[in-house]
């Protein structure tokens, strides 16, 4: 959707493709969409702990921290589209997100695995990312950029399930607690992805309520802003899981480790029971 650019808007004429549900400078005119702007620190603060938490252990290396720093990524590089709805900052945003995921993938996908192979697979990795990138920016074609997305996603869900009970005992506190955490990660997670398309779908709706309610209460109606959060929660938790499962690292007082809420998911109706063990009782 598009909506007409105030004469006095700072960033000027909106040249990005994609607009959202915010009223475009109506806080300041500095920056187009403020509350999705604000939004994007909790991808921010999130990886900065992730990174903090990393340099305290004793077996941490530069690739471990690649996916903290691609979650940075994500929340400078959204933040600067929602601040100026300018073409390139819109590429920055698209493309970050597979910059983030792409580590995670090949963390997920060569636990064991040798050196070679493990060299193998990210050069495969990388190359496939590169070759994308190219072609997005280029055509300025969502679907593909969209289906990879959603692709590496999906193998980072299916492959974490299964290096949990790799991992961990069955029936053990933290294999209950990391599923707790993985869980939850899905849940909000999917929960913002609803969000953001509710924010596209009833947009009208939206923004007639909030200039009935006024602010400061009309911010809590910005759904796309509380995409960004809870898809950030869900990113981090992911990540943070990812990490501990391929360190090799004990596993107890796991969530000792993990910022709120996820260290909240670990002890909670979340962690329920284990998957396994219900199975086999089932059976």
């Amino acid at each position: 959707m598009f909506a007409e650019t105030s004469p006095d808007a700072f960033w000027g004429m909106q040249t990005a493709k994609s607009n959202f549900c915010e009223q475009d400078y109506a806080v300041t005119r500095y920056i187009a969409e403020f509350v999705n702007s604000l939004t994007n620190l909790v991808y921010i603060f999130y990886a900065i702990y992730g990174l903090r938490k990393l340099r305290q252990k004793s077996n941490h290396d530069v690739f471990r921290a690649i996916p903290y720093w691609g979650l940075m990524a994500v929340g400078i590089c959204s933040a600067a589209f929602h601040i100026s709805l300018k073409y390139h900052t819109q590429m920055l945003d698209d493309l970050s997100m597979l910059f983030t995921t792409t580590p995670v993938l090949h963390q997920v996908l060569t636990v064991n695995a040798t050196r070679r192979n493990s060299l193998m697979i990210a050069i495969l990795l990388w190359s496939s990312l590169l070759s994308l990138v190219v072609y997005h920016v280029r055509t300025d074609e969502l679907l593909l950029h969209s289906l990879s997305f959603a692709a590496m996603v999906i193998v980072i869900g299916i492959r974490t399930m299964q290096l949990i009970n790799a991992q961990t005992l069955p029936g053990s506190a933290a294999r209950k607690q990391i599923w707790g955490m993985v869980r939850f990660g899905a849940v909000i997670f999917n929960l913002g992805f609803y969000l953001w398309l509710i924010d596209t779908w009833i947009c009208a709706f939206l923004r007639s309520t909030r200039a009935r309610i006024g602010l400061p209460l009309a911010f809590l109606l910005e759904l796309h802003g509380w995409w960004h959060i809870f898809t950030g929660i869900g990113a981090y938790i992911f990540i943070a899981v990812v990490d501990h499962l391929v360190s090799g690292v004990s596993h107890d007082a796991i969530e000792e480790s993990f910022a709120w809420p996820a260290s909240w998911a670990s002890r909670s109706v979340f962690a329920g029971r284990d998957p396994e063990v219900a199975h086999k009782k089932q059976s």
